[in-house]
């Protein structure tokens, strides 16, 4: 008898990619939203505050952190919509299986579910800028009040269980939201491309998209902002979470807000690098005042979180029309006072 031949197994074929299941393309999704947002990372972040708000923070441990409906900027949340509709239409243009039919549904239903119609999103505004003639005007009671220098350290950050908060870096270009958009957006595209098509991976693949716009519409302000060089830390309350805002009256809105936002576990102090005295006031009367000040809310000279006193550089000015001499498109936010 002829010798019997083994069957040859048939190769994959080297065109055909792996399909990635729901499970996975769950956890990959996650990935790609965790990085699409985080900024390169401040050493320090400025506040430019009054004596007196800057004593509630110090004392209380906590920013006040304002409802996003709250704010000067009518477009607070809502600027990047129109570009976050525009890129998702691009490239639904040339997406096909189960990309096309999330885009396909995000497009839809974007309208109606964007952020700002959602989720109230509580703001606290810091500075890149240290030692800025015009925020001094507007926020550091106009050179009379005191720029908190805080650093950014490598360490845990409080989790509670009714909320969640992130660092983000504003970004003031238009240009620059739609290249963020596009490179997220595709790499969405380009794994549901290889993802069984079921309505599980459409539900996944809408999630990760409304996520990458949500934090795109955080991220974003119009250009005549950007002289406040801003980087914000964000706060959104868990669904069912027990929290009441606080409210207080300022002409003549009801401004909501939280003050009980934690930045630091276990109670630690937190931590400055510099405090900076504005420069319409005599810096050794204030060097003595914030020393006392630090003493009072338990800052001791050789804690690490104990700051330099620092006198501004800034020219000094004499009277309160310097601002109004000098008129720029630098609208205040409103979003942080102790009052």
């Amino acid at each position: 008898m002829p010798k019997s031949r083994k069957r040859q197994k048939s190769k994959p074929s080297r065109s055909k990619r792996r399909r990635v299941n729901p499970l996975e393309l769950d956890g990959l999704f996650d990935i790609l939203v965790n990085t699409s947002y985080r900024p390169k990372g401040p050493k320090i972040l400025y506040h430019y505050t009054s004596w007196g708000a800057a004593k509630g923070i110090l004392c209380g441990q906590h920013f006040w952190e304002t409802a996003h409906n709250c704010t000067n900027d009518e477009a607070e949340i809502r600027s990047a919509h129109s570009v976050i509709v525009d890129v998702a239409k691009l490239l639904r243009s040339t997406a096909i299986g189960s990309a096309a039919a999330v885009f396909d549904l995000f497009i839809d239903s974007y309208p109606r579910l964007q952020l700002d119609k959602l989720k109230t999103i509580y703001l606290s505004c810091f500075s890149l800028a240290r030692d800025d003639e015009r925020q001094w005007e507007k926020y550091g009671d106009n050179g009379r009040g005191l720029c908190l220098g805080l650093r950014i350290l490598d360490e845990r950050s409080p989790n509670p269980k009714d909320r969640a908060s992130a660092l983000i870096q504003v970004d003031y270009s238009e240009e620059s939201w739609r290249k963020h958009l596009t490179e997220n957006f595709d790499k969405i595209s380009a794994l549901l491309s290889r993802a069984v098509n079921s309505r599980r991976t459409t539900e996944l693949g809408v999630s990760a998209l409304y996520r990458i716009a949500a934090f795109a519409s955080i991220m974003a302000k119009q250009p005549q902002w950007a002289l406040e060089k801003e980087v914000r830390h964000v706060t959104f309350l868990r669904n069912g979470a027990k929290v009441k805002p606080q409210e207080r009256q300022a002409s003549g809105q009801v401004i909501r807000y939280l003050d009980d936002v934690e930045l630091r576990t276990d109670c630690k102090l937190v931590a400055f690098a510099e405090v900076i005295l504005g420069p319409n006031q005599s810096f050794s009367e204030g060097q003595s005042r914030l020393a006392a000040l630090l003493a009072e809310c338990g800052y001791q000279t050789e804690m690490a979180e104990y700051p330099a006193i620092e006198a501004s550089q800034v020219r000094p000015w004499k009277d309160l029309a310097h601002s109004e001499l000098r008129e720029i498109s630098f609208g205040s936010p409103g979003i942080i006072a102790h009052e």
